[in-house]
């Protein structure tokens, strides 16, 4: 596993070959993994996440485009870490993010990088350090940091954050900038069209919402028929709530 190239190659997506948030949110069709990420199973989370880098990969070489160079990368953005299964979904950070974070909490799959388990079969992290196999790694280019930062602050459990240089093994030097919070945040000047991107999410994540039915409909044979969905306290399922 070539992580300097996979995070060369994923900056270089974001920034050469799908710049613009509004035509699809970082959310390419062809990447697309159709579920939500805390959805993928455990065992499999590995494998969706090497086949969307490999497809991306792939998808570059036909663009035939430059990668950014290792040195340059911190000008366009930095990574971030996402905690997979801790997630209330309850649509407060993909509000407050304009919806660069998705309903399960978790960045645009165009970003995905690799997850907490390959890095640390690598040797990534610092004195073997193990932080959880579910966490999920992923860049945030320059012009989301203030979206992603907003996100942490409203979500009510801490499952993302920026992580710390300190975190990343010595031999992997030439990233440790990358695995830090931006030095500067601040908030964009032009105005964002919510409801405009909250239907395109809707068109982007229909696939992953369909996941989300079927799995509900399993879930919710658990409950009598007599329970209130409100028992759930979720408004994400008491949407796809259908009574008969």
């Amino acid at each position: 596993m070539d992580i300097i190239r996979i995070i060369q190659e994923t900056a270089t997506w974001i920034e050469k070959v799908n710049p613009d948030i509004e035509t699809n949110l970082f959310r390419t069709a062809d990447l697309s993994p159709g579920r939500y990420y805390y959805e993928i199973p455990n065992a499999d989370k590995d494998a969706v996440v090497a086949d969307l880098v490999a497809r991306r990969s792939a998808m570059l070489k036909t663009a035939n485009v430059d990668l950014i160079p290792v040195d340059k990368l911190a000008d366009y953005g930095r990574i971030m870490f996402f905690e997979a299964d801790e997630t209330v979904v309850d649509g407060a950070p993909e509000d407050a993010s304009a919806y660069f974070i998705d309903l399960g909490d978790t960045p645009p799959w165009d970003t995905w990088i690799a997850t907490e388990r390959q890095l640390f079969n690598i040797d990534f992290w610092a004195q073997k350090l193990h932080l959880t196999d579910k966490m999920l790694v992923a860049w945030v280019p320059q012009s989301q940091y203030f979206y992603a930062q907003q996100a942490i602050e409203v979500a009510c459990i801490d499952n993302f954050e920026w992580p710390e240089y300190n975190c990343v093994a010595d031999r992997f030097y030439e990233l440790k900038s990358l695995f830090t919070k931006p030095p500067v945040i601040t908030q964009p000047l032009h105005v964002i069209d919510y409801s405009a991107r909250q239907q395109l999410s809707k068109l982007i994540m229909r696939d992953a919402e369909a996941h989300s039915e079927m799995y509900y409909d399993e879930i919710k044979k658990s409950y009598k028929k007599t329970d209130s969905i409100e028992v759930l306290k979720k408004p994400f399922w008491k949407r796809l709530f259908k009574p008969k």
